[in-house]
């Protein structure tokens, strides 16, 4: 087995950084022209997954700007946002366990240290936690026009080298990955560099990698009434 790459998740500096809620709500993704909304873990059965994508209002809005910026023949999927505690274990049993199998020969640090790359451990502090469950993160993909996925040189949640967002694999699919990130880029986000899927906006991912001195979006929850499951 290769080294196990560094965690890209800095969690020193998140325990540093300072966090200045700004209360936006959570709002659902689906039924808006501008994207298409794929909830994948509600589809793959997971528990506690939700039946559509929620965001924070402001992550909403700039994933409109980055769907506009997609040049034509291309459409912005949205498959994962806001997570409760319950489905970030339940993931980040599910990644571990896919590492396992990858890996028969590592130790069970080599292992963890290889799944915090893909996926973070739930957690109930406000300043070590997971970035989905502040509902600032968001997990995409591209289509074509007529809606199917494009490849995109690893699968979505595969925890492996090929997901590094600047992994070395064919040229079609690292000219759709610089498709998304400009897009994505150009409306605000950042991007977490072990996935090519993921993008933060406001929360302490994105502060850190920004260079903000805080972030505003902290743990959230649904709002009240709204469907959980």
């Amino acid at each position: 087995m290769s080294k196990p790459q560094p965690n890209v998740l800095n969690w020193e500096a998140a325990a540093r950084l300072n966090i200045a809620e700004n209360g936006e709500v959570l709002v659902p993704t689906s039924g808006c022209a501008a994207w298409l909304t794929r909830p994948v873990y509600h589809a793959d059965g997971l528990p506690n997954a939700l039946p559509d994508v929620w965001v924070r209002a402001g992550v909403y809005d700039r994933l409109r700007m980055a769907a506009r910026a997609l040049p034509p023949g291309y459409r912005l999927v949205l498959l994962d946002g806001w997570r409760s505690k319950a489905l970030q274990q339940a993931l980040y049993q599910k990644i571990r366990s896919d590492v396992a199998a990858r890996h028969p020969e590592a130790s069970a640090p080599e292992i963890d240290q290889i799944t915090m790359q893909f996926a973070a451990p739930p957690s109930d502090s406000q300043t070590r936690h997971s970035p989905h469950v502040t509902g600032g993160a968001i997990d995409v993909t591209l289509a074509d026009e007529t809606g199917a996925i494009l490849p995109m040189g690893s699968g979505f949640d595969e925890p492996s080298a090929r997901s590094w967002t600047d992994a070395a694999v064919g040229s079609p699919e690292v000219e759709r990955r610089h498709l998304l990130c400009q897009a994505m880029f150009q409306a605000g986000f950042t991007n977490l560099a072990s996935e090519w899927w993921h993008f933060d906006y406001g929360n302490w991912v994105w502060a850190v990698a920004a260079g903000q001195p805080a972030a505003f979006y902290g743990p959230t929850s649904l709002p009240e009434g709204c469907l959980k499951i």
